[in-house]
């Protein structure tokens, strides 16, 4: 596994105008010196788009799916992007998903697991919650994905680096007044699991929400490998080392020292106490 060069793009996007983002994508793919380059949640259609999502949302089949991956393919990058899909088993269900493009095509697909339902967000509404994890192998590096309000839930992250995955990879689409939380919780993800943190997000306004950028890459010991400015564009460069990962899990050794085989327990105690109340 060598080490990852890494583009956390940081750029505005335009609400409601797919092709003027899809544009962005394309030329960021073009001009990018990095392995992967990652998009922030819902970053092609823009985030804040209500009852319109449903006419937003794409299949796996739209041609700027296909666009996103003949540029992916030509300039060998990989990349990571936000966008509301369609889902493939229930027809008129809208996905807030992150797709994930090799050069050689689709590597997979995560549909958003933990819903906002509250302050000014309202994705219930709209959006079908995600089942299922999403792990990807990126040049030898085996890395998880996960988008925003996904983060604040450590079980997932847990599972992730437990699987083995040597990174997380989160997209986000987060205001102004939630940017103390992400970056609390950000630092604490990667120092208790060990693993690089990649966290993306929006800048600009789009409707009512501002956001505040500041993309990171947050090393295995909780040092900021990489960091973007507030609320302004940017193109963040950093590279993820599979040396300083190795020495940082044999100082802390907090994956091979978990024991998930307790909570398990836990809850089998949980449920026998149920049944005899």
């Amino acid at each position: 596994m060598n080490t990852l060069s890494v583009e956390l793009v940081q750029r505005k996007h335009w609400r409601l105008e797919l092709e003027r983002n899809l544009e962005t994508v394309i030329g960021s793919i073009r001009a990018s010196t990095a392995d992967l380059l990652v998009f922030p949640e819902m970053f092609l259609t823009g985030y804040s788009l209500g009852d319109e999502v449903f006419d937003m949302a794409l299949s796996l089949e739209d041609e700027a799916v296909s666009r996103m991956k003949g540029a992916s393919s030509e300039h060998g990058k990989h990349i990571v992007i936000g966008l509301p899909l369609r889902s493939e088993e229930v027809k008129g269900q809208v996905h807030n998903s992150a797709l994930v493009i090799s050069p050689d095509g689709i590597i997979g697909r995560y549909d958003k697991m933990h819903l906002v339902d509250f302050g000014p967000f309202e994705e219930h509404a709209y959006f079908t919650p995600g089942r299922d994890p999403l792990i990807v192998d990126i040049l030898g590096w085996k890395i998880g994905v996960m988008i925003c309000y996904d983060i604040f839930f450590p079980e997932l992250t847990r599972y992730y680096a437990l699987k083995g995955c040597d990174a997380v990879i989160c997209i986000s689409a987060s205001p102004s007044m939630t940017r103390y939380f992400f970056e609390g919780v950000m630092t604490a993800r990667a120092i208790e699991n060990t693993i690089y943190l990649l966290y993306s997000n929006m800048v600009g306004v789009d409707a009512r929400m501002d956001f505040w950028g500041g993309g990171a890459i947050i090393g295995p010991r909780g040092e900021t490998v990489a960091k973007g400015p507030y609320f302004d564009e940017a193109s963040i460069m950093g590279s993820i080392d599979p040396e300083l990962l190795s020495s940082a899990r044999r100082n802390r050794p907090t994956i091979r020292d978990a024991r998930p085989s307790i909570f398990r327990e836990l809850a089998r105690m949980d449920e026998i106490r149920d049944q005899n109340d």
